[in-house]
């Protein structure tokens, strides 16, 4: 009853309010933008742990309110202030709510300046800007560094970056340095530049769009933990200073109605004591039929390396830096971009102008079983120390459906399920795992 009038106040607030927002703008000078979003998701989890003789059939309710405000004084000046609400309801859970609650916050605070060099042109620069403050850092495809916007509370860095636009070589660069703003308790302020999360980064981001419909990236990404140490497996915990060299590759075949994504990544460095020698890879083909629905087919396969051997004086397991893993590897959220081999078969379609359906499966295989699997969220989702020789993690089915049911309203609905697979079988509990949600957010 209580999720139910939840969905109804939510209804009557787009009612009263979508009209508010879509005219509140006009109300306001040209150079002020005001922005709100209001997100709700029920989700109920059973057998997260993978044993069904402990009970752990979890629903909860997750809201999250923002509030935005740009202001434009000048054609080149932006500055940006977002507000953030995030609790939990219902909780049956245990343990950390860090990712679910942090109240009352200011998620982003930046200003920018961002002018165009015109007949100022220097080495075919055409266009630099600065960003500094709280913010989002996002490129690419997000599978290493992006917003984690599925999470509730989300993630930003308390960073500053260096746009450069090559205007005709159609060229972007940015150049950026920072650090993961730590969230703290629900009750405690998020505190601005107090390091005390001790992870900082540092690179830069290219983006080329000179051949045809072909993108191409190149980065270099430096994570710094200097103070804190990370837990990476069977080769222990040690302070990390990896740096990810990699490229990314996106565009559609000439003359077909196939796309394509390659990226791969490769990790040098130390930690603690070891040396760094870790990759990544992914690859997907799609095709999009000429049908009014729009039905598109995938594959994909995405690699990370982990530890095969933890007395070599390497550390092999990949870090996956800060990523949006929801987007890729299961939306139930047991896997990341670290010793895995994922087999991921996508079909999607637009039966209605506003419903998306889409429906994933999974074949998810360690690297190597001597090398732990890990969850999304880079956490150890099931530690190999008890011993296993067979990889086969198991097997995921995702269904989704998406539907702009207004201008201000979105609704998605989920179900998935994991079969369990050998490697669970011999680490401990191998039960089978469900995943349902639905979630309503309003943007005005």
């Amino acid at each position: 009853m209580k999720n139910i009038m939840a969905v109804v106040m939510l209804l009557g607030l787009a009612c009263t309010q979508s009209q508010a927002g879509e005219y509140l703008n006009k109300s306001l000078p040209e150079w002020i933008n005001v922005d709100v979003q209001l997100r709700q998701r029920y989700e109920w989890r059973s057998n997260f742990d993978f044993n069904d003789s402990i009970y752990d059939k979890d629903g909860f309710n997750l809201w999250r309110g923002r509030l935005g405000l740009t202001l434009k004084p000048t054609k080149e000046t932006r500055l940006f202030y977002q507000f953030q609400d995030a609790r939990v309801s219902d909780d049956s859970t245990t343990g950390s709510k860090s990712a679910y609650e942090n109240w009352g916050e200011t998620r982003q605070l930046w200003g920018e300046f961002k002018t165009a060099l015109e007949d100022r042109e220097v080495c075919g620069l055409s266009g630099i800007g600065v960003r500094m403050g709280r913010q989002e850092l996002s490129y690419g495809a997000q599978r290493l560094l992006g917003a984690f916007d599925w999470s509730n509370a989300a993630q930003t860095f308390d960073a500053g970056k260096i746009m450069l636009e090559f205007e005709k070589q159609k060229l972007n660069v940015d150049i950026f340095g920072g650090g993961k703003t730590p969230l703290k308790s629900p009750r405690e302020m998020d505190d601005f530049y107090d390091g005390s999360a001790n992870d900082r980064i540092g690179g830069y981001y290219t983006v080329y769009k000179g051949i045809g419909n072909l993108t191409m990236d190149q980065y270099v990404i430096n994570r710094n933990t200097d103070g804190q140490t990370i837990s990476f497996g069977q080769t222990g915990d040690g302070e990390v200073e990896d740096y990810t060299i990699g490229a990314r590759l996106t565009g559609k075949i000439p003359d077909t109605n196939f796309d394509y994504e390659f990226e791969a990544a490769k990790q040098t460095g130390n930690s603690g004591a070891l040396d760094v020698d870790a990759q990544m890879a992914v690859a997907v083909l799609g095709y999009t039929f000429e049908h009014d629905w729009h039905p598109r087919a995938s594959f994909e396969f995405d690699y990370a390396s982990g530890d095969h051997d933890a007395t070599d004086g390497d550390r092999q397991t990949f870090d996956n830096l800060y990523p949006t893993n929801h987007l890729f590897y299961g939306y139930m959220d047991f896997v990341s971009l670290q010793n895995i081999h994922d087999y991921r078969f996508q079909i999607k379609a637009d039966p209605m102008k506003k419903l998306n359906l889409s429906a994933d499966y999974h074949l998810f295989y360690l690297d190597t079983p001597k090398d732990n699997l890990y969850a999304a969220a880079r956490t150890i989702k099931r530690s190999t120390k008890a011993g296993a020789d067979d990889a086969y993690v198991g097997s995921e089915i995702d269904l989704l459906a998406k539907y702009q049911a207004t201008k201000f309203m979105g609704i998605w609905a989920g179900y998935s399920h994991l079969f369990a697979g050998d490697f669970l079988s011999q680490t401990g509990a191998d039960d089978d795992a469900d995943f349902v949600y639905a979630q309503t957010t309003f943007n005005f």
